[in-house]
C-alpha cells in the first residue's frame, strides 16, 4: 500500500521495517524525554508515573482519532451497490453494514469543522492544558510547558499509529470476512440452484449485468444446475474473469458442465481450449492453488485429441497474454430467444 508522496507503508499485510523502526524511534524519543524530565524533577517517581499516564491517555485519544480517519471505504457490488435492482436483491443474500463508515465520516467532519473554528484559541488552550497537567508530571519550573508538549507529542503519535494500524489491519480483516461471506452465499446458491427455477435467459441476464457479485451468482447457478445453453458464459468468465474468485467459480462451473451427457464434442473442446490456455498463466492460476487443481481436473476429463503437445499445455503460450480469444463456434453459443409476440 502506498502512503503520502508514494512512500511504501506496508508489504504483505505488515508495516515495512522502516515504518516499524520509525514508530519505535518516535515512541522511544518521547519516553526518553519523559524519563529525563522525571530525573530532573523534585518528585521523580511521581513525575514519571504521572507522565506515563498522561502520555498513554493522549496516545489512546489520538489513536481513536486515527481509527476514525483510517476506516476504509466499502466498495460494494451486487445488492449493496444496486439496492433498487430486483435481480441483485433476489440472488445476493448479503449486504455489508456501513454504519461504522458513516459514523466515521460524520465524526471526522464534525471534528474538523470544530477544530478549524477554534484554531485561533489553540495557544491559549494549550497553555491552560499544560497548567492543569503540571502537577501530574511533578510540578516545578517548566512542568506546564512539558505537560503541554507531552500531550501534543503523544496525541500525534497515537493518531499516526491508529491510522496506520486501521489502514493495514482493519481493511484486510474486513475484506477477508466479506470474501468468506460471499463464498458461503455462493455455496448456498449452488445447493439451491435446482429449486430456484432460474431459466437460462435469466441466468444469462444475471451474468451480463457486468457486476462481479451477480456474475459469480450466475456461475454458481450453472454449477448447481449445469446448462449447455449457457456454456459460452463459462468460457467467457474463464477467459475474461473480473477476479480470482470469479475465475474459480467459472472453473467449477466448467467441471460441472462436463458431467452433462448431452454436451457435444465441440462444446467440450471449447471448454478445454479456454481452460488449457488459462492454466498456462501462472499469475491467474498459481501452482498449488485450488484454481490450478480444478483446472487440471477439467483437462483430465477432456483429453486432448492430439495429446498435450497439440493443446500447448507443456510448451509456451500459443497466444500472447491479452490476445483476443477466437470466437466461440455457433454450435456452442446459446441460441437467441424468440422475440415476444
Amino acid at each position: 500500500m502506498g502512503g503520502w508522496l508514494g512512500v511504501e507503508l506496508e508489504r504483505g499485510g505488515q508495516p515495512v521495517p522502516a515504518v516499524r523502526i520509525g514508530l519505535a524511534g518516535v515512541v522511544g524519543a518521547g519516553l526518553v524525554g519523559l524519563v529525563l524530565h522525571a530525573l530532573a524533577s523534585e518528585h521523580g517517581m511521581r513525575a514519571l508515573g504521572g507522565g506515563l499516564v498522561v502520555a498513554a491517555t493522549f496516545a489512546v485519544g489520538g489513536g481513536l482519532l486515527g481509527f476514525l480517519f483510517g476506516i476504509p471505504k466499502l466498495l460494494t457490488s451486487g445488492a449493496a451497490a444496486h439496492p433498487d435492482d430486483q435481480a441483485a436483491t433476489s440472488t445476493a443474500s448479503y449486504a455489508p453494514n456501513t454504519n461504522l463508515e458513516q459514523v466515521s465520516d460524520w465524526l471526522t467532519k464534525i471534528l474538523l469543522g470544530a477544530g478549524l473554528t477554534q484554531i485561533g484559541t489553540l495557544p491559549r488552550r494549550l497553555r491552560e492544558l499544560g497548567e492543569a497537567l503540571a502537577p501530574a508530571v511533578g510540578g516545578g519550573p517548566g512542568a506546564a510547558g512539558f505537560a503541554a508538549a507531552l500531550s501534543v507529542y503523544f496525541t500525534v503519535l497515537g493518531f499516526l499509529s491508529g491510522w496506520l494500524v486501521t489502514r493495514l489491519l482493519l481493511a484486510r480483516a474486513l475484506s477477508a470476512a466479506d470474501r468468506q461471506t460471499l463464498a458461503d452465499s455462493v455455496n448456498q446458491t449452488v445447493l439451491a440452484a435446482e429449486s430456484l427455477n432460474f431459466t437460462p435467459r435469466q441466468v444469462r441476464d444475471l451474468f451480463e449485468t457486468g457486476v462481479e457479485g451477480l456474475r459469480v451468482q450466475a456461475l454458481a447457478l450453472l454449477q448447481g444446475k449445469p446448462d449447455p445453453e449457457n456454456l459460452d458464459l463459462v468460457v467467457s468468465a474463464i477467459d475474461r474473469h473480473l477476479s480470482p474468485f470469479e475465475l474459480l467459480q467459472a472453473l467449477l462451473a466448467a467441471k460441472a458442465m462436463l458431467d452433462r451427457p448431452e454436451l457435444t464434442a465441440e462444446q467440450r473442446a471449447a471448454l478445454r481450449a479456454a481452460v488449457a490456455y488459462k492454466i498456462r498463466n501462472t499469475r491467474n492460476v498459481p501452482p498449488y492453488s485450488r484454481r490450478r487443481a480444478v483446472a487440471e481436473e477439467v483437462l483430465r476429463k477432456v483429453p486432448a485429441p492430439g495429446g498435450p503437445a497439440q493443446e500447448g499445455e507443456g510448451g509456451g503460450d500459443a497466444r500472447p497474454e491479452g490476445a483476443e480469444v477466437p470466437p466461440i463456434p455457433a454450435q456452442v453459443r446459446a441460441p437467441e430467444e424468440p422475440a415476444a409476440p
